[in-house]
């Protein structure tokens, strides 16, 4: 039989380093392909490379269709500790393809919650304007998420920060707009059984221009894309990378969100809010997930590269979203290599370290894999060769200003004429710095790989199929 390749970007679902001892602890998870491996998914949710929606390799958890009255939940079966805090990263898109007349809607949640609540016992909130995390009244005295320790409301509609469907407490009044707070953050606390106490509002942050009426407000580009577009739009049109940082700097956790928009390199910070460890102790380990709904209004609403972590420490990760089809001999693959100080000092001497590998841990020889080029991005200083390579290993010192991250770009072409027996090859990438005593090193690391299958005979090229 002659056969033909294709490559896709292989996760297992998850790659998880975990030392409960020390707190450390590094989750990843692209949700680019069809593995469900280590997740759980729920109601109208799904992954859209298993789906056919988008190649394996290229794909998201879709939470919602733009269809009325959708929901969808996602959350992650591997607890994790506090001890360190928490950093919970991931990118989303949030578009439609036809008006609906409403501007979109709902929104999202990403929660946090007790990593001892089982499989069995998890119970989401309402939906609708409690995005899944929050008190509802219909049905009655849904009292909100199973062990919530906080929901933060991605909020495209506006409703999660008021007290409709019997939620606990609203935005201040002078921050809504007739009743509703539409393109924000907003932060709510911990569910309790019992149904008046559950989920009180702790803050807001209202996002861009807040003038005019709320569906003047309500159809700016913020949380969601409010263009209507045929395809999910590029990311140098409509892109979010949102973290969720908790820490205790003191004797009380604080509760960071930031944010990167389409063609920026640095994060923005939204959102500060003091949680008081006394009313609001923290589980010793917890979970992350996601929810979504939508009512008359409606959105495409989807997630993806989920990085779970610690704060305060050097870090790096990596990601591609490059696959190419079975016709193809030669494929252009890019991957990008971020890597973050989070710690309060200016490091000028940050070793890194990157190789492409086969799936034996051997670097690649350059008829199989060729870097063809490299480009930086944030950096103070870098000496990393960005020509003439004839290694796939890569070395060299790069710096970061204190609490901000650089963009290392690598580009290559694999080539189908030298996969031989090689299943898969991948980018492992690595950090390291004498300037600073790092706090966790689980983080030290990334691996993003490609895996090499051959195809059988497929209909639509950009459909994969595959056959072992």
């Amino acid at each position: 039989m002659n056969h033909k390749y294709t490559l896709k970007l292989l996760t297992a679902a998850f790659s998880l380093s975990l030392l409960s001892v020390s707190g450390q602890f590094t989750i990843t998870n692209p949700l680019t392909t069809k593995d469900m491996t280590g997740i759980r998914v729920g109601d109208n949710a799904y992954l859209t490379a298993a789906n056919g929606v988008d190649p394996n390799g290229a794909g998201w958890l879709r939470l919602t269709e733009a269809k009325t009255n959708q929901k969808g939940f996602m959350y992650v079966l591997q607890g994790f500790p506090t001890t360190l805090g928490v950093i919970a990263d991931f990118e989303y898109k949030d578009w439609r393809n036809i008006d609906d007349g409403y501007f979109g809607a709902d929104g999202f949640s990403v929660y946090l919650f007790d990593a001892t609540v089982t499989d069995a016992n998890f119970k989401l909130g309402g939906y609708g304007g409690s995005l899944g995390y929050a008190t509802y009244s219909n049905p009655a005295n849904t009292t909100g998420l199973s062990g919530g320790y906080l929901g933060v409301g991605l909020d495209a509609y506006g409703n999660y920060a008021n007290n409709g469907e019997n939620r606990n407490g609203s935005a201040p009044a002078n921050t809504l707009t007739s009743g509703m707070l539409p393109n924000a953050f907003v932060l709510r606390g911990p569910t309790s059984a019992t149904y008046n106490n559950s989920n009180v509002y702790l803050a807001s942050a209202p996002l861009g221009d807040r003038t005019g009426t709320v569906e003047a407000i309500r159809q700016r580009n913020e949380i969601d894309y409010n263009t209507l577009t045929a395809t999910r739009p590029a990311d140098n049109i409509f892109y979010r990378r949102v973290q969720v940082i908790i820490t205790k700097p003191g004797n009380d956790y604080v509760v960071t969100i930031k944010w990167r928009k389409e063609n920026q390199t640095t994060f923005t910070q939204v959102l500060s809010y003091t949680l008081s460890s006394t009313t609001y102790p923290i589980p010793t380990n917890l979970k992350l997930g996601f929810a979504a709904s939508t009512g008359g209004g409606f959105n495409f609403q989807e997630i993806r590269n989920i990085i779970l972590t610690t704060p305060g420490n050097l870090r790096v990760d990596s990601r591609s979203d490059s696959y190419f089809t079975c016709n193809d001999n030669t494929s252009n693959i890019t991957f990008k290599v971020e890597v973050s100080n989070d710690t309060d000092a200016a490091l000028n001497s940050i070793d890194f370290n990157g190789k492409v590998m086969d799936d034996n841990n051997n670097v690649l020889d350059m008829s199989k894999f060729s870097i063809t080029s490299l480009s930086t991005t944030g950096f103070t200083n870098s000496n990393l060769p960005t020509s003439g390579f004839t290694s796939n290993n890569i070395s060299g010192t790069i710096g970061l200003n204190a609490k901000s991250s650089g963009i290392i770009t690598v580009t290559g072409k694999y080539y189908k004429k030298g996969i031989g027996t090689n299943h898969n090859f991948k980018m492992v990438s690595t950090v390291a710095s004498s300037q600073i005593t790092d706090t966790d090193t689980t983080n030290n690391t990334a691996t993003t790989a490609i895996e090499v299958r051959r195809c059988s005979v497929i209909s639509n090229p950009m459909l994969p199929a595959y056959s072992k």
